[in-house]
């Protein structure tokens, strides 16, 4: 009788059973920011308040904690969604977020949720793992319609909730609300 090394099982179980890696899709909002420190001041350039600095330290440990690890990021050019992906990911990646393929873009900044779909649907496919960085109502909606489909609900997305989804595609171009199934949520 032979025996089977722990690789030759792993193998057969990978490569001949149809196994699929499938994307998945992140959605942070940035963390409580400050109000506008002068009558002047552009709502983009907003920073991140004490409790915001907070609670995204609290969601990096969370993402270290459930090893929830982007390889890509889309992230709104605000300072507030800057400077949250910035502490979350200090404590996620020894190398920050200069860790990650990173894309800032003010087209992300309030944007609605079909904006933020298009612009994962021509991410490119090397990337397994994105997360996006952004604002509410967007983010909000996107997380919603893509839960439709799973047991939790979503419901209010506060500032620094993080959304994980699974999404059912080899092709991010094929990404859509009903091939995402929600894996877990972080709430503050």
């Amino acid at each position: 009788m032979t025996t089977r090394c722990c690789f030759d099982i792993v193998y057969t179980a990978f490569y001949t059973t149809g196994y699929k890696e499938m994307k998945t899709l992140c959605l942070l909002r940035h963390a409580h920011s400050d109000h506008a420190t002068t009558p002047d001041m552009d709502d983009h350039d907003r920073i991140l308040s004490a409790r915001g600095q907070r609670e995204a330290e609290n969601v990096g440990a969370f993402m270290k904690e459930q090893r929830i690890l982007p390889d890509a990021m889309f992230c709104s050019s605000s300072v507030r969604t800057v400077e949250t992906a910035r502490i979350a990911f200090a404590e996620l990646f020894r190398g920050g977020m200069d860790s990650l393929a990173s894309r800032f873009d003010r087209d992300f900044y309030l944007a609605p949720p079909e904006v933020i779909m298009d612009e994962v649907r021509e991410a490119d496919d090397r990337y397994s793992h994105i997360i996006v960085v952004g604002h509410n109502p967007g983010l909000e909606d996107l997380a919603e319609k893509l839960a439709r489909g799973s047991d939790q609900v979503i419901g209010k997305f506060p500032p620094s909730a993080l959304a994980v989804f699974t999404c059912d595609v080899d092709k991010w171009q094929d990404f859509s609300p009903k091939k995402a199934q929600l894996k877990t949520v972080f709430m503050p």
